[in-house]
């Protein structure tokens, strides 16, 4: 999402898009995938992650983790719950970042000031994943 990548100053947003083209004589591409915690956002978040594990996503891909956005105040929906469960299970890291009713009120991200400690905390971990030695997965 546009909002965490403009927060943690790490990667892009590609949208919708497939899986990043890789040739084999590129660099790796480390990816992070992000979702809202809905039903419909974990829904394809698990949709991404079943085609990494089967190597759809081609050998130069290095999947990091997913990132789950709340999408309110409230708790998950149990179904979105589980489905994090479950992607745990078979992404190397799933990371939540919870509700930020500053950003409603935002036009840019860091219009809010400080970042809240999760997103600050993800951005340090992803910060260190991205230049860690590559491992298989």
């Amino acid at each position: 999402m546009t909002t965490l990548a403009q927060q943690t100053g790490i990667g892009v947003d590609l949208g919708t898009a497939a899986w990043p083209t890789v040739e084999q004589d590129m660099p790796l591409a480390s990816v992070v995938l992000v979702c809202r915690a809905t039903a419909h956002g974990t829904w394809a978040a698990t949709g991404a992650v079943e085609q990494w594990r089967r190597r759809v996503t081609g050998s130069q891909v290095r999947l990091l983790g997913v990132v789950a956005v709340a999408a309110s105040q409230k708790r998950p929906p149990r179904i979105a719950t589980e489905r994090l469960q479950l992607l745990a299970g078979w992404a190397p890291n799933v990371w939540h970042i919870g509700w930020t009713e500053a950003l409603l009120a935002a036009d840019h991200p860091t219009d809010i000031g400080a970042h809240p400690p999760d997103v600050e905390h993800l951005r340090h971990t992803l910060a260190g994943a991205v230049h860690a030695p590559l491992e298989t997965r």
